[in-house]
C-alpha cells in the first residue's frame, strides 16, 4: 500500500516487448552468402580485379587525421598529374570524385603515385586482338597478353594497400636554440599574420603612395578607397 495521498499502483506491462526483439542468428549463413556473391562476380568478370582503386586520405578531426585510410575517389587535378582524365580513368578501374579537392600538397603527391604504381601494373587488353592502341594506358602487348599474369586475379578489396608507417621515434640533442625556441609564440605570430595580412599591406601600399605624392609634389589620396579608384 502507498503512504500519504498518492495514487494506487496499477501497472498493466502488457507491451507485447517480444514482438520487438531482434535477432541475429542468420549470420553465419549471411557470411556464406557473402562469400559465395563475392565469388560469382569475380568469375564473372574475370581477370579484372574485384574493386576499384580508390585513393589515401587523411581522417576527419583533430582526433583522426594523424590516420591514413582509403577514400572514395581521386581528384580530377590527381587524375592530371598522372595523365588521366576522370572519364577514361573510370573505364580501367579507377575511382573518381569531382566533389573532393587537394588541401595540401604531401598528399596529392600520394595519390599521384598511387596512380602511376596502378598504371605500371594494369595488363590493359585489346579491345580487337592483334589491334595494340597507344593512349593515356597504353594496351598490353601480345607476349603480355599470353603471358601468365593475365592468369592472376587481384582480388584484394583495395588493390594496392596502404604504406606501412614507420613508428620508430628518432632521439635528437636538445641544443640551447632548440630550448629557447617559443612554439606557442610562433604559432599565434602566423595565426595573427594571416588575420591581419590583407589590412596590412593595404595600409602599407597606402603610405607608399601618399610619400610617392609628396616627392612629387602632388595630392595624397584622402583614403586608402580613394587610392583604389584611382587605380
Amino acid at each position: 500500500m502507498v503512504k500519504h495521498n498518492n495514487a494506487l499502483p496499477n501497472v498493466h506491462l502488457r507491451k507485447h516487448w517480444g514482438k520487438f526483439v531482434r535477432t541475429w542468428f542468420d549470420q553465419p549463413a549471411k557470411k556464406a552468402k557473402r562469400y559465395s556473391n563475392r565469388k560469382s562476380k569475380a568469375e564473372k568478370i574475370f581477370p579484372r580485379p574485384l574493386k576499384n582503386l580508390r585513393p589515401i586520405v587523411a581522417g576527419q578531426t583533430n582526433r583522426h587525421n594523424g590516420k591514413l585510410r582509403y577514400g572514395k575517389g581521386f581528384t580530377t587535378e590527381e587524375l592530371k598529374k598522372a595523365g588521366l582524365t576522370p572519364t577514361f580513368a573510370r573505364t580501367v578501374g579507377i575511382a573518381t570524385d569531382h566533389r573532393r579537392t587537394n588541401a595540401n600538397k604531401e598528399a596529392l603527391e600520394r595519390n599521384v603515385a598511387r596512380l602511376e604504381e596502378y598504371k605500371k601494373k594494369i595488363i590493359l587488353f585489346p579491345l580487337k586482338e592483334g589491334q595494340h592502341k597507344k593512349g593515356q594506358i597504353n594496351d598490353a602487348t601480345a607476349e603480355q597478353v599470353k603471358s601468365e599474369a593475365t592468369n592472376i586475379q587481384n582480388n584484394n578489396k583495395n588493390i594496392i594497400d596502404l604504406p606501412k608507417s614507420d613508428k620508430s621515434a628518432e632521439f635528437v640533442t636538445l641544443t640551447e636554440e632548440m630550448k629557447k625556441h617559443r612554439a606557442y609564440q610562433q604559432i599565434r605570430q602566423a595565426q595573427i599574420g594571416q588575420k591581419y595580412g590583407r589590412k596590412r599591406h593595404k595600409k602599407a601600399m597606402y603610405a607608399e603612395a601618399c610619400r610617392k605624392a609628396e616627392a612629387e609634389g602632388k595630392e595624397k589620396p584622402k583614403t586608402k578607397r580613394e587610392l583604389k579608384l584611382k587605380k
